[in-house]
């Protein structure tokens, strides 16, 4: 761990505790307390631990700390919220749950949601995993291998953020608009393939717990489907 940031880590968190309760953090970002790069340096260097297809590493991390592209890439987070997220069949806006404990899940993290679309451009950092190269239009079976190694690497980055004390949330909101997010970082949108958009900060209390889940017998198919 990086001098500068000694003392600043949650207790240590136990495997099972670590991969059972770091969540998606919305509306507990600290928006008001630096992070240091060193830290994130740190979370890079455990991401590439992730299992690398081919042992060629595909992944590769803009790290936004500057408030002013911050402030941009979080209007047009908001602005892709509040129009494509909100009419969305798949949103959570437009869901339909019949199991009231999900359906009560679903609204809590519906409004975390929206606080996030309201903070995002005063986060202290934002994190954009990219490919090179891009996709091939059209291949999907080769996007599906190159991807199974950038996913991986990705939550790496967000497990190796929680045992450090920072909160993360992976989101494709901007998606949508890769070429504008790509002019305001520096990214060559010929070249490199945005895959996500990850607020990064530390998190405001000290307690994690698991989710609801239905249980796992519901999604398992023994030998057959």
């Amino acid at each position: 761990m990086s001098d500068s940031a000694a003392g600043t880590a949650p207790e240590a968190l136990g495997a099972h505790e670590l991969i059972t309760t770091t969540r998606a953090v919305r509306r507990r970002l600290d928006l008001e307390r630096e992070v240091d790069p060193g830290l994130l340096e740190e979370c890079v260097a455990d991401a590439l631990q992730a299992p690398q297809g081919s042992n060629l590493m595909r992944t590769e991390f803009l790290v936004v700390r500057d408030p002013d592209r911050i402030d941009h890439l979080g209007r047009i987070y908001r602005e892709e919220f509040d129009g494509f997220y909100r009419a969305s069949d798949v949103g959570l806006f437009n869901r339909v749950d019949s199991d009231p404990r999900h359906a009560a899940q679903s609204r809590r993290t519906r409004d975390s949601a929206e606080h996030l679309a309201a903070v995002m451009s005063r986060v202290p950092v934002i994190v954009i995993p990219c490919l090179t190269p891009r996709l091939a239009e059209g291949d999907v079976l080769n996007a599906k291998h190159r991807l199974a190694t950038v996913y991986p690497t990705v939550w790496n980055f967000m497990l190796a953020a929680r045992l450090r004390g920072l909160g993360t949330c992976w989101t494709g909101m901007t998606l949508g608009r890769e070429d504008e997010v790509a002019e305001i970082v520096g990214i060559d949108p010929t070249q490199v393939e945005q895959v996500c958009m990850i607020p990064v900060a530390h998190y405001t209390g000290t307690t994690f717990r698991p989710a609801w889940r239905p249980p796992a017998e519901e999604f398992i198919h023994w030998d057959q489907w």
